[in-house]
């Protein structure tokens, strides 16, 4: 319904012009009779009405229109006196097109406006106390009427001009109140979006990891089960304890989602070594350094280091194959922890580096940035067919610029 009126508003002054027209063509045919020896008497005041009528219904689509309608209707008025509107009430009709202007206007053309509605208060008042006798014999009573209506038609203008300050104030508050619903609308989907790629980056790192280190299990078992038979049931042992980790760590993403807003406890920089030692079971030679304490770092910010350790060696076993092997070094003697994590394949040309555009290398950029810290991952100049990932991560309170 409120649809239906705001598309169909253009057409209330139209229909206010034919109200104004009808209504007082009947009331006036008796006097104003359109007969064959009076048209020339008659004429000149049905044209005027017509034309302020017709000013009426283009008050608000054409101002200009408008007050140039009503301007030579007075003036022809004054041309030929007949068509004067002897009716002082059908003067209202320029109270209707004072305050539509005066609300449709604005800038400069406010002050034109009042200027017209002031010179048609006046013009009016000259024309009726011409038509009418009114102050002939009393100049105070004569100034007066004409101080009344060039007042009216300024409080017309007030009118109308209040009027349309209001219809735009409240306009442009559903205007602010619709954008900021779309800026909300937006920001949800920018955070469902968001969470949706941290959701995607989380279990691609847990199951890239895992099915790395089963795959390589798999392999191990498929190529000894027939000379050492005694060695498949470690490779198992071990393929079963990574779908087990796999899958628990999965679960407690999950839970993380539709659980407590903190949710269950991520991996962290104690959890390195248990993932060392199931790397190096799938086959991936590992040389860990570390220095310094454990630096003063959040839960996120270890999971950070956590995950970019998982994917660096996880590219390590993928790409550089079985019997690989990696160094990392983690430096927490600063303000933060320095992460170095070098690896080579086990012999020249066997696999290329990680795809530098891939979910992997970008996901571990993206989280070195969002814990505060940056990531470079890239060839190893100084080993031939090597890959060089380093990061840093800065300790609570501090910051560093990212790369």
């Amino acid at each position: 319904m409120r649809s239906l009126l705001r598309r169909s508003r253009w057409l209330l002054e139209p229909a206010i012009a034919v109200a104004f027209f009808v209504v007082l063509a009947i009331a006036e045919t008796g006097r104003h009779q359109l007969l064959p020896g009076a048209l020339r008497s008659t004429v000149p005041f049905w044209a005027a009405l017509l034309v302020l009528a017709c000013t009426i219904g283009v008050s608000r689509l054409s101002p200009i229109a408008a007050m140039g309608g009503g301007t030579a209707v007075l003036i022809g008025q004054l041309l030929f006196p007949s068509g004067i509107f002897e009716n002082g009430l059908i003067y209202l009709g320029y109270a209707i097109v004072i305050g539509v202007v005066a609300a449709t206007v604005r800038g400069r053309m406010r002050v034109v406006a009042l200027a017209f509605a002031v010179g048609a208060g006046v013009s009016i008042a000259g024309l009726l106390s011409w038509a009418q006798g009114i102050g002939h014999t009393d100049a105070g009573a004569r100034a007066l009427f004409f101080v009344l209506c060039a007042g009216a038609g300024a409080f017309a203008w007030l009118l109308g001009t209040l009027a349309g300050v209001w219809m735009r104030t409240r306009r442009s508050e559903k205007e602010l109140a619709r954008t900021t619903a779309e800026l909300r609308s937006a920001e949800a989907e920018t955070m469902v979006a968001g969470e949706r790629e941290r959701i995607a980056q989380d279990v691609h790192d847990i199951m890239a990891n895992s099915l790395a280190v089963i795959l390589a299990q798999a392999d191990g078992a498929r190529l000894l089960a027939d000379d050492r038979p005694a060695s498949v049931a470690p490779s198992l042992t071990t393929i079963a304890d990574t779908a087990r980790a796999s899958l628990t760590e999965v679960r407690v993403l999950i839970e993380t989602l539709v659980g407590e807003p903190g949710g269950p406890e991520h991996p962290g920089l104690t959890d390195l070594d248990e993932l060392i030692a199931r790397m190096s079971d799938a086959g991936l030679s590992i040389s860990v350094e570390r220095f310094g304490e454990s630096a003063d770092v959040t839960p996120a910010q270890e999971l950070a280091v956590y995950r970019i350790v998982q994917e660096g060696l996880t590219n390590a076993l993928k790409h550089a194959g079985s019997g690989a092997h990696a160094r990392l070094a983690l430096d927490e003697r600063g303000d933060g922890i320095a992460l170095s994590l070098a690896s080579r394949p086990a012999a020249a040309g066997v696999a290329p580096p990680p795809n530098p555009a891939g979910r992997g290398v970008i996901g571990m950029r993206e989280r070195a940035r969002f814990a505060g810290g940056w990531l470079d991952a890239g060839a190893d100049e100084d080993q031939p067919g090597g890959y060089l990932v380093t990061a840093y991560i800065p300790a609570v309170g501090r910051s560093t610029v990212t790369a």
